[in-house]
C-alpha cells in the first residue's frame, strides 16, 4: 500500500542566520523537525515549533546539527540548551556534529557546496527510515515498528546503511564513518533490514546475520527485515537502525533546573487529581 508523507510540509532556509528547518508531517505518521543549533535568537522559536507539533501527536523525530567547535564556545553552549529542547518535546532525535561532517568533504570545498553536502547526508538518513517503512519486504518493517522501537528507549537514535557486495573487510570498517555516534555499536536496541540482490546465496545471508551479531553485541535485535532488490550480481545493502545511546553532550544546569521545575509542578497536580478522587 502506498503511503504518503507529509501533506504539510514548511521548508524554509536562513542562511544568513545559519539555520535550516525542514518539517514534514502527517497526523498518524513520522514528522522530521530539522534544526541546526548555535544560535541564540532561534531558541523560543524553537520551542514554539516543537510545542506546536507535539499537541499534534505525531511520531516527533528531530535531526538535530551541532555547530562546528571553531565557531566558538558561545554558539556551542546554546547548541547544548537547543538540543535538549529538541530531546524534551521530540520522541526521537538524530544528532550530527558539524566537525564530523566536515570530514566527509575536501577542506577546499566551497561553503555553498559543503552546505548541500551536509543537508544531503541528513536527507539521506530521513529517507533511508522512510524507505525502511514503506517498502514492503519478505519481512516487513513497519510504522508501528519503528514506534515501538522508539518508545522502548526514548531519546538519541540513529540510522545508517552500508552497500557492498562482499564481506571481505572487517564489518566495523564498512559502516565507519566520521559522523556516526563514537557508540553507534554500543546501541541497546537495534533493527535491522537486509536488501538482497538474486546472487546472493544462503551462505552470504548466514554470514552477514552472524557478523551483524558479533558486532552488536549488546544490543536487543528487536527486528530482522528482509527485502529482494530485483537486480543481477552478488550485492546487499544493509540498514541499521540503532537506539539506547548516549546524548553527545551532558544537560546544562539551566535545562536540569527547567526539567525540575515541570517535574514539581506534574507532581503538584498528580497529588491534587488523587486527592479529589479520595473525596
Amino acid at each position: 500500500m502506498e503511503r504518503l508523507f507529509g501533506p504539510f510540509k514548511m521548508d524554509t532556509d536562513f542562511s544568513d542566520k545559519e539555520h535550516s528547518i525542514r518539517v514534514e508531517l502527517e497526523r498518524n505518521d513520522l514528522c522530521f523537525y530539522r534544526f541546526i543549533g548555535g544560535n541564540a535568537s532561534e531558541t523560543q522559536e524553537l520551542r514554539q515549533q516543537l510545542q506546536s507539533l507535539r499537541e499534534r501527536k505525531p511520531l516527533l523525530i528531530g535531526i538535530f546539527r551541532f555547530p562546528f567547535r571553531f565557531e566558538g564556545k558561545r554558539r556551542q553552549m546554546t547548541a547544548r540548551e537547543q538540543y535538549y529542547i529538541m530531546r524534551d518535546y521530540c520522541d526521537s532525535v538524530v544528532f550530527f556534529e558539524s566537525d564530523g561532517l566536515m570530514e566527509t568533504i575536501d577542506p577546499s570545498t566551497p561553503i555553498h557546496e559543503a552546505r548541500i553536502a551536509f543537508d544531503t547526508i541528513e536527507d539521506r538518513t530521513i529517507n533511508t527510515l522512510r524507505e525502511m517503512v514503506d517498502e514492503t519486504g519478505k519481512i516487513n518493517i513497519d510504522y508501528q515498528d519503528i514506534k515501538t522501537f522508539i518508545f522502548r528507549k526514548r531519546g538519541p537514535l540513529f540510522l545508517h546503511s552500508i552497500e557492498g557486495s562482499s564481506f571481505d573487510e572487517p564489518l566495523k570498517h564498512l559502516i565507519s564513518t566520521p559522523y556516526l555516534p563514537e557508540d553507534f555499536t554500543e546501541a541497546e536496541q537495534l533493527i535491522i533490514n537486509i536488501g538482497y540482490t538474486r546472487n546472493v546465496d544462503m551462505e552470504a545471508f548466514r554470514q552477514i546475520n552472524l557478523r551483524l551479531n558479533d558486532l552488536f553485541d549488546k544490543a536487543e535485535i528487536f527486528k530482522i527485515g528482509s527485502y529482494f532488490i530485483d537486480e543481477p550480481g552478488h550485492r546487499f545493502k544493509i540498514t541499521l537502525l540503532v537506539n539506547g545511546i548516549e546524548d553527545p553532550i551532558a544537560m546544562p544546569r539551566e535545562v536540569q533546573k527547567e526539567a525540575a521545575i515541570k517535574y514539581k509542578g506534574f507532581m503538584k497536580r498528580w497529588q491534587k487529581l488523587i486527592e479529589k478522587d479520595v473525596r
